[in-house]
């Protein structure tokens, strides 16, 4: 009588799913850590490096990525009632947070950043806002950013030294912004005001 063969153990059922479902697990959770990781969701990022985001920077004019978080609007008026309300502690800056674009056609590049926004006059009488200045509220330095020009629409082509408003008058504003280097801030990032005057 011919002898046998024994075929190898074959897993039981439930041991092969169990199997299974540890790997997918795991997987999933290998997964789930280094998209945290690489989109600093756990907060990671104030761990690594000696600066408190990543361990090296990047290269360019903004090389922490660091984000502008407000542009604020403040007037210094002389008239009993604020004749423009959106000057006077109102956000301009519709898109931020956001990281300024980098410009390469200077050398050194810089960092820019258009915001836009509309000014409505409500006053009785013709005036003008002039004096346009900026500052950085965030980090250590106020004029790190500079005003490059203020502009209207819809062509955004020449600077504008005043705006003057009749009654009811409304400008669409341009403010070119742009930094030469935007070091380190941390999470808080970098909060702009605009000051204006109007007589």
């Amino acid at each position: 009588m011919a002898g046998s063969t024994r075929l190898p153990p074959t897993p039981r059922p439930r041991r092969r799913r169990a199997i299974v479902f540890w790997v997918a697990i795991a997987c999933l959770l290998a997964v789930v850590v280094e998209v945290g990781a690489v989109t600093n969701v756990f907060g990671l990022g104030s761990l690594l490096g000696s600066k408190g985001g990543s361990s090296s920077p990047g290269a360019g004019p903004n090389p922490y990525d660091e984000n502008i978080t407000s542009v604020t609007g403040a007037i210094v008026f002389s008239q009993k009632v604020d004749p423009f309300p959106q000057l006077n502690g109102a956000s301009l800056c519709s898109q931020c947070p956001v990281a300024p674009t980098v410009d390469s056609s200077t050398d050194p590049a810089i960092a820019v950043l258009w915001v836009y926004f509309y000014v409505t006059y409500s006053g009785e009488n013709y005036t003008t806002i002039s004096n346009f200045t900026l500052t950085t509220s965030g980090g250590q330095n106020p004029t790190l950013f500079v005003l490059l020009g203020v502009f209207t629409g819809p062509y955004f082509s020449e600077p504008a030294t005043l705006l003057g408003f009749s009654p009811g008058t409304t400008y669409e504003v341009g403010l070119h912004i742009d930094a030469t280097s935007i070091p380190y801030d941390g999470p808080s990032g970098y909060q702009l005001t605009f000051h204006v005057t109007s007589p």
